[in-house]
């Protein structure tokens, strides 16, 4: 293999075969390979031509291979061999699937504290294990994090990229700042490093992945240095509430500018997350309430000549900032304070939020800001009414009433947007298509409500929304029911919990009853058995999926099992009524045929009789003029029953179609499913604010939850 690797697809190289290539990096390209002799999967990296050209890159490349050859440990991306051949200098080492924890972050938004902090103790064990070898990585950050699909971290580019690159990403901005942004401030100022520059950088990657922002941000590289030298930590509870205050005091102490005042192990670290967690758990610890920054008190602080050192974090300005856990030694008492320092209330009376009522408070205002939405898009629509078709409808409140209209459907979307922000992850699919489509409805079903003309906008949206309250309970808006109650079980049937999963059955059975209720409707028709047995095998094997499943399956699935349950339902009704449609056809068909036989015999009759009863007519020489009989009509035999099955069945969907148009428009029920979908919304961001523990890191990247229902 001579040249390029990219175009020998399935060639050799240090007994793997090449399969694809993965991606470009600052050192070389990475590639998918199968290694012959071990029989699995693993990632071949190259040095890029232009680096080999110098003995020192070359040096640096296989020196930090050797090193990290050395290392066997979970979290870190094992090296199985390198060196040279034909030319090109490669490291091959281990593959895992997955996704980069910058990439995941950049997905679906900041990790929970559970998740985060799950990821960076085991990040904190693989430093460890290296730095027990004397290995420093130097280049921790968020994009050299790999999370596996069995959701755990490995810790990749085992500081060849930092080694080899070093002076460029010094000289180069543009090639720096993705580092910058997790550099330790002796990187920065080109001092001696050593592994607590590793300590500062996991830091600053906990920081992000708890944000989704980096701890200093600038417009080039030096400037972001400059503040990882200079500036002091950032209030992470001003930047996320919901973050407890143990975390800001970890992050604050293993991200201090000198690496003296820092951990000075990753196993300290460990220990010291792990105390602060398990007090949190057995309440020995006040440090998730939140703290508030108080502008005037920390000004009253600078006054009294008592600012923060240059590299040194200010004191918090709270009291509760200051109370240690139970654990901890008493700090000395506090010096009396000067008479123009606040006086602070005593740590028994400061009642700060705590996490589930602040979580309670968001959600609550996250389903009045979706509920004001569907009012505006409700109002949007009364200014509406039915057009010629669906168009001309859905336009008519800005044709007839465009600056109301306009008005309200900014102020929905505004809502809609200030809901999406307020979310923890903010922009998730299934939450923005739950609140966009109840939207939708609500705007529809001011259109078509049949209100009064004489009401105005405000009182037709009344009229509107109190028409669906009253239809709540109507039979026509069974079959809402039932999409509803399938919507919502399919949400949660694989959470991983019992209580839950009961539930998601017993809402999944009820919606095949309304179901079966709605189509029905009181009809004496006798259900087609081979459909109710097939409706029936599906229901039990979408019982037994939704008792059993954990994860997303695409064979083995509840919701497609029981959609499946509700459309031979709703196709075990439909065939009796098509047979009576059809029925009622040919019978309607033979009358025609016999009416149209007697009109034709009655017609030959009259004519045989007029034949019989002419006057002879002779031609000029006086012979008689002889005339043809009339011929008999031939019998109309009716249409076979073969040609009315799709009339029948037309007909019978159009006669559905109008039900089910009578039942969303007549009755409001539009508005009624804008309000179930409002709902279903909320328990997107109730279950975002509220859900907690370690298997969320399966959600964030991998649980196909999040991109099903």
């Amino acid at each position: 293999m001579t040249g390029p690797i990219d175009n020998f697809p399935g060639s050799m190289l240090a007994g793997c075969k090449i399969m694809e290539k993965l991606g470009q990096g600052g050192m070389g390209s990475v590639y998918l390979a199968r290694h012959e002799a071990l029989d699995k999967l693993v990632c071949v990296k190259l040095l890029s031509p232009e680096l080999a050209r110098e003995e020192r890159n070359i040096e640096f490349f296989l020196r930090e291979a050797r090193s990290a050859a050395k290392l066997e440990h979970p979290n870190i991306v094992h090296v199985y061999n390198f060196g040279q051949e034909n030319g090109s200098y490669f490291i091959v080492m281990s593959y895992a699937e997955g996704k980069s924890l910058a990439d995941i972050v950049a997905e679906k938004g900041p990790l929970s504290v559970d998740a985060a902090t799950s990821i960076i103790v085991r990040v904190l064990e693989g430093l460890n294990h290296a730095h027990s070898h004397t290995i420093i990585h130097r280049d921790i950050k968020p994009s050299n994090i790999l999370l596996g699909i069995d959701g755990q971290p490995r810790i990749v580019d085992f500081g060849l990229a930092r080694s080899i690159n070093e002076e460029k990403q010094l000289t180069i901005a543009g090639e720096m700042v993705g580092t910058a942004y997790f550099m330790s401030p002796e990187q920065g100022l080109a001092a001696k490093v050593d592994h607590r520059a590793d300590l500062y950088s996991t830091g600053a990657t906990y920081f992000y992945l708890l944000t989704g922002r980096n701890p200093f941000e600038g417009k080039s590289a030096i400037e972001v240095i400059h503040k990882h030298i200079s500036d002091p930590f950032p209030n992470l509870i001003v930047i996320n509430p919901d973050i407890p205050l143990w975390i800001s005091r970890f992050l604050e102490k293993i991200m201090r500018k000198k690496p003296e005042d820092r951990y000075q192990t990753a196993a300290e670290a460990i220990e010291d997350i792990k105390r602060l967690m398990t007090a949190q758990k057995d309440g020995t610890d006040i440090s998730t309430e939140r703290n508030i920054e108080i502008p005037e008190i920390a000004a009253r602080f600078a006054k009294d000549g008592t600012p923060a050192a240059a590299g040194e974090m200010p004191p918090a300005p709270l009291i509760s900032d200051r109370i240690m856990p139970a654990s901890s030694k008493p700090l000395p008492p506090e010096p009396a304070l000067s008479p123009a320092r606040p006086i602070l209330a005593p740590p028994g009376n400061q009642k700060l939020q705590m996490p589930r009522l602040h979580n309670s408070i968001k959600a609550a205002i996250h389903f009045s800001i979706t509920f004001a939405a569907l009012g505006c898009f409700l109002l949007a629509g009364a200014n509406g009414k039915p057009g010629a078709d669906v168009g001309a409808s859905l336009s008519s409140p800005l044709a007839l009433n465009p600056v109301n209209a306009a008005i309200t459907l900014a102020a929905g979307l505004g809502l809609i947007i200030w809901a999406i922000v307020l979310k923890p992850r903010k922009l998730t699919a299934m939450h923005a298509f739950f609140i966009l489509t109840a939207a939708f409805a609500a705007y529809a079903g001011g259109i078509y409500v049949p209100a009064p003309e004489a009401l105005d906008m405000v009182a037709k949206a009344f009229f509107c929304f109190s028409a669906a309250l009253q239809n709540m309970i109507s039979p026509s808006n069974t079959l809402i029911y039932a999409l509803f109650l399938y919507l919502a079980a399919s949400k949660f049937a694989f959470v991983d919990n019992w209580g839950v999963k009961t539930g998601a059955t017993a809402a999944y059975a009820l919606s095949v009853y309304l179901t079966y209720s709605y189509f029905k409707g009181g009809l004496d028709i006798v259900p087609d058995k081979a459909s109710l047995l097939l409706a029936g095998a599906c229901a039990l094997a979408g019982f037994g999926a939704a008792l059993t499943q954990k994860q997303f399956s695409v064979f083995f699935n509840p919701a497609l099992f029981f959609l499946a349950a509700n459309a031979l339902i709703s196709f075990m009704f439909a065939a009796p009524q098509i047979a009576v449609i059809k029925e009622t056809m040919i019978k309607q068909e033979t009358i025609r045929a016999g009416l149209l036989n007697k009109e034709a015999q009655a017609k030959y009759q009259a004519e045989l009789i007029a034949a019989r009863d002419a006057i002879p007519e002779y031609d000029l020489e006086g012979r008689p003029v002889e005339k043809k009989p009339p011929t008999p009509p031939e019998k109309i035999q009716p249409a076979g029953p073969g040609a009315f099955d799709q009339a029948a069945r037309s007909e019978y969907y159009k006669s559905l179609a109008a039900k089910l148009a009578d039942n969303l428009l007549n009755t409001a029920g539009l508005v009624f499913i804008a309000l179930f979908l409002c709902l279903m919304a909320n328990i997107y961001f109730v279950e975002e604010a509220f859900f907690s523990g370690e298997k969320y890191i399966e959600f964030i990247g991998y649980n196909a939850r999040d991109g099903g229902l």
